[in-house]
């Protein structure tokens, strides 16, 4: 077990209550999942579901990073949400960090998510975090990422091994950005990419087939992104994860960044990325 000097906030214990009908009956196939020290109902499930702790998920993520045996230099942060219905971890190792330009450091990252509400599977997968603006760097590469649904067991060896394939993954990206900053783009044929991809659903507000919002948010960091890095791939990249990591506006932040970061993910599969047909 881990040994955590400041107190921590998802180590609390829950227990499973029936479902009952005004009349007192149980409902069958029900039970209410309940947060012991604070008698919170986190959410109503079907008999059928499994639940994994937040403190099996801390620890397991924990031993896998020691068994994947990449590096002893990390920061192991932990965030409980939404009443402890959520949990996302957070390993950023110092010394894993590469360069795609001068003074552009970006570090290694390991995330894990776990919730009682049902609405986020168990989760590990590795990515990169820019530090110069704390941009979460997705990758359009799946190879890093280990889903697993409605279990009480987690295999660290498992995850280990997703740890280290996600660190080789890690280690070519800065070739493929370098690649990025030499690819020009021209702003009205990104605009088009971004309509397709990342805001393509209709608002209440507008007759337009996306999101003429959050068109117009990505329209002026992409302008500032080409200020800073030059009208190139690497900066529209940069506009995306920026996007997609920065939701404090939004009334569920974490949710929010997780529905964009697939977006993004997505959207650096389509063909017109891949081959740099933003011009």
């Amino acid at each position: 077990m881990l040994d955590f000097t400041t107190e921590n906030n998802w180590n609390f214990e829950t227990i499973k209550e029936p479902v009952l009908r005004p009349n007192g009956q149980e409902v069958p196939n029900l039970f209410n999942l309940v947060r012991t020290d604070t008698d919170e109902v986190l959410h109503t499930h079907r008999n059928s579901y499994t639940v994994l702790p937040h403190d099996d998920v801390v620890n397991a993520t924990h031993d896998s990073i020691k068994a994947a045996n990449i590096s002893n230099d990390f920061d192991f942060k932990v965030d409980c949400l939404d009443s402890g219905r959520k949990m996302q971890i957070e390993v950023l190792f110092n010394d894993l960090v590469t360069e795609p330009s001068v003074g552009d450091h970006v570090k290694f990252r390991i995330r894990a998510f776990n919730s009682y509400d049902g609405s986020w599977a168990f989760q590990t997968s590795a990515d990169a975090m820019r530090l110069w603006c704390s941009n979460g760097c997705t990758t359009a590469d799946s190879i890093s990422k280990l889903w697993m649904r409605h279990t009480a067991q987690i295999s660290t060896e498992g995850a280990a091994a997703k740890i280290v394939n996600g660190l080789e993954v890690f280690h070519t990206q800065k070739d493929l950005w370098q690649q990025w900053m030499a690819q020009k783009v021209d702003r009205n044929t990104v605009e088009q990419f971004f309509k397709r991809t990342l805001v393509n659903h209709k608002t209440k507000s507008t007759e337009e087939n996306w999101n003429k919002k959050q068109l117009e948010n990505l329209m002026g960091q992409l302008d500032s992104e080409f200020n800073d890095l030059g009208r190139n791939q690497w900066a529209v990249y940069n506009c995306m994860t920026h996007w997609a990591t920065h939701t404090q506006g939004a009334k569920a932040p974490h949710n929010v960044t997780r529905d964009r970061e697939q977006k993004v993910a997505i959207a650096l599969n389509k063909s017109a990325w891949v081959k740099g047909e933003l011009v």
